[in-house]
């Protein structure tokens, strides 16, 4: 099975919005559930292009015989104090774990970040998250806190924390 890493483009929006919808309802550790993602394919197209003509961001996908298998999104600012780093936040079905796929997405983040100007790559990571937190550890992010009841996900609290990748100045 061969798996190309490319950035996102407007036609992919259809199947980028069925992908969130897949890879949320897969897991409890992603933001939403996959009823409260009621983004449209015309509204992630205009994200997408939104985000291609950001300087500090980017929407990163995965691809397996033209099918979307993960995703990963990367959030800067135009605020000039935090203008240097960017919020991660990565997706992949559950089919494709363990294929190198999460990897391969944050890899290409990394090598990235630093020739759009940014310094630090940051993402939030539940605490019950081991797999997801093992990943990002060997790739190189660094736990720096704590968010104590981060989410509420069906009905209890969750803490998270925060991880960051760092580049040397």
């Amino acid at each position: 099975m061969s798996v190309s890493i490319r950035d996102a483009v407007p036609g992919d929006a259809e199947n980028l919005v069925a992908l969130r919808r897949i890879v949320f309802g897969e897991s409890d550790f992603m933001l939403y559930a996959p009823a409260e993602y009621a983004v449209s394919a015309s509204e992630a197209s205009e994200q997408i292009e939104r985000i291609t003509k950001s300087e500090h961001s980017r929407t990163i996908v995965a691809a397996s015989d033209a099918m979307l298998v993960g995703f990963l999104g990367v959030i800067g600012s135009s605020v000039p104090r935090i203008r240097h780093a960017a919020t991660v936040a990565l997706g992949v079905r559950r089919s494709h774990w363990g294929q190198g796929i999460g990897s391969g997405l944050l890899l290409e983040a990394i090598r990235w970040a630093p020739t759009a100007g940014l310094s630090r790559l940051e993402l939030y990571v539940a605490l019950n998250n081991t797999r997801a937190a093992s990943l990002y550890e060997k790739l190189g992010f660094r736990v720096e806190g704590r968010r104590k009841r981060a989410y509420i996900i069906d009905g209890k609290a969750v803490d998270d924390q925060l991880m960051a990748y760092v580049f040397d100045a």
